[in-house]
């Protein structure tokens, strides 16, 4: 009788442990998506610590947190796609450096995407129910 006592115990014990790890899954999600796509203290181009105070030198709004040297490319790229610039001052910033910046931007829209899926958005309630408990 104790062996079946035990293995109840058991399988008990390895559900318990299949929850957590679950959980762990989610949470760690959750967190790499808005801690480390969204952190608002780095550069999301190239991370590197945002000075705060270089918001109030840029042209036009942007959105995302950018260091000063990767918003002044974000604006010259801007510039060249509305035709408002020819050529760069740099002459490494040439068309394979305008795939590099489209393709980001294209990549932070994918993100920006999945975030409003309708999966995304169970897995947030779920680990709030979690949260909660």
């Amino acid at each position: 009788m104790a062996d079946i006592i035990e293995f109840g115990k058991k399988v008990e014990s390895l559900r318990s442990e299949r929850d957590n790890a679950g959980r762990r899954r989610k949470i760690e999600a959750l967190r790499k998506i808005f801690q480390c796509t969204r952190c608002m203290v780095r550069c999301s181009k190239c991370g590197a610590q945002v000075d705060s105070q270089a918001e109030e030198y840029a042209r036009f709004a942007v959105p995302y947190s950018f260091c000063k040297s990767c918003r002044q490319e974000y604006e010259e790229y801007r510039a060249r796609i509305a035709g408002n610039q020819a050529d760069s001052d740099c002459y490494w910033h040439n068309s394979t450096w305008m795939t590099v910046w489209e393709t980001w931007l294209q990549h932070q829209q994918s993100l920006d995407h999945y975030r409003q899926s309708k999966e995304f958005l169970q897995l947030i309630d779920e680990v709030e129910h979690l949260l909660r408990k």
